[in-house]
């Protein structure tokens, strides 16, 4: 009994929620295109993000508003051939999860993380033979960290909307860098101490060296000034 009312409650959750949103297939120029559309109307918009509704059979995307039925859940579209083109899914009008896209010969073109409508994560790019040439991360739309280009063997960073050919500095090491720069000044302190110390001592050891000179050189002229003694002798004739 307990077991039938589940599967009845399960049903009737399932129904409830699918009939929030409508499924639509269409023909937009040269791609098809399945994807679902929210019934429930958007109160509010964010005037950073970028939003994607259906109207009059199309898709159609702008930033701060939708004018028709906003998409949500799974998206899916497909070259004429059939070859999957683009996935991912769709949070109420707005990009989030793994987006991939693909060339039309079935290799993987592009990979990006997305979070509820600003690019915020891992990022991928490909050749059309299927090599990696770019690789990086953004954060709210803005690139950010280590971007490495493998097809022209380029390695940049980016903080804060900034562009840096080395990796800048973090607080961390920058804290390091200042507690490093004031040992290295205390040091330098302490030997400039040192050096005006030991001028100190020279200077008091030539002043006596200097004074004892002066000191024998007096003694020396007074010597030499003293009359000589007179020595007399007796000879016996």
């Amino acid at each position: 009994m307990n077991r039938l009312v589940a599967i009845f409650g399960s049903i009737i959750l399932f129904l409830s929620v699918s009939s929030d949103i409508q499924r639509k297939r269409i023909r937009q120029g040269d791609f098809d295109i399945e994807c679902y559309v929210s019934i429930k109307k958007i109160e509010r918009f964010n005037k950073k993000k970028e939003y994607f509704w259906f109207k009059s059979s199309e898709v159609h995307n702008s930033f701060a508003n939708a004018g028709g039925l906003v998409l949500h859940d799974e998206y899916k579209k497909y070259y004429k051939s059939k070859q999957l083109a683009e996935q991912g899914i769709f949070n109420y009008g707005l990009k989030n999860g793994t987006w991939k896209k693909w060339y039309e010969n079935g290799k993987l073109k592009s990979v990006i993380k997305w979070k509820n409508g600003y690019k915020s994560g891992y990022y991928a790019y490909y050749s059309l033979d299927g090599k990696l040439e770019i690789l990086g991360s953004y954060k709210k739309n803005i690139k950010s960290n280590r971007w490495i280009n493998y097809k022209t063997a380029d390695t940049t960073y980016y903080k804060d909307d900034s562009l840096y050919v080395e990796k800048p500095k973090s607080k961390a090491s920058k804290f390091a860098t200042r507690i490093f720069k004031k040992r290295d000044s205390v040091k330098v302190a302490q030997k400039r101490i040192e050096r005006v110390e030991k001028r100190k001592q020279d200077s008091i050891s030539s002043f006596y060296k200097k004074k004892m000179r002066k000191e024998k050189k007096a003694q020396d002229s007074i010597k030499k000034n003293l009359p000589q003694k007179i020595i007399v002798f007796n000879y016996k004739i």
